[in-house]
């Protein structure tokens, strides 16, 4: 397995010949969120009052080194004329099925003797996703119960049917129709595994949406 990492289209190795000397994942930060009330013992805790955590940003930096000194300036060049400031999808080779969303920044350059060196450091969001959708499809009638997997990350599903289908998750029941998409703040998967119990109706069921993990 390769020690390198892809933002958007260009490879630290196959593109650019770089050497990735050391990198740092930063873990995603949780926003506490607390209130002192005096002459109340300890504090309240607001951090899940809408319903889950929130992360703050998170960041990641890569060092890098050329080895041939007479490319360094031209690839140095090449790297922040693509790169610098601009958001991309950056991924790992040591974990190739997720990637991460930041925006890069290339540091200032240094050359010494016959290594030259330099670090992008990118601020991305919280999650790392999924590279392909999940997508659950099943041939369903009454009765039937469809069980969505999900990681960290609240997701809101895309729907799909064939046919006329009430559903019901969690306490709500919804009603799609034939050959229509369908989305609703009111189903969200939540960590785990999500249940939905077919009321009436028979046709295929499609979900599709993407998982994201701390």
């Amino acid at each position: 397995m390769n020690n390198g990492v892809k933002f958007d289209d260009k490879h630290s190795i196959t593109d650019w010949d770089l050497l990735m000397v050391s990198k740092n994942i930063e873990e995603a930060e949780p926003r506490i969120n607390t209130i002192e009330i005096e002459g109340r013992d300890g504090s309240i805790d607001l951090t899940e009052a809408l319903g889950a955590v929130k992360y703050n940003d998170r960041t990641l930096s890569f060092d890098f080194e050329i080895i041939n000194p007479i490319d360094y300036w031209a690839t140095r060049k090449s790297i922040s004329n693509y790169l610098n400031g601009r958001k991309a999808k950056i991924i790992l080779d040591q974990d190739p099925n997720y990637y991460y969303y930041g925006r890069c920044q290339v540091s200032d350059a240094e050359n010494e003797k016959n290594v030259g060196r330099f670090t992008i450091e990118c601020i991305c969001e919280p999650y790392k996703m999924k590279i392909s959708e999940t997508i659950v499809s099943d041939d369903v009638v009454a009765e039937d119960i469809i069980t969505l997997s999900n990681e960290k990350k609240l997701v809101m599903p895309k729907i799909e049917t064939t046919g006329n289908i009430v559903f019901k998750f969690e306490d709500k029941q919804f009603s799609i129709a034939a050959n229509e998409t369908f989305q609703s703040p009111d189903f969200i998967l939540k960590e785990g595994n999500n249940q939905v119990e077919i009321i009436s109706g028979s046709g295929t069921l499609k979900f599709t949406y993407r998982e994201g993990s701390l």
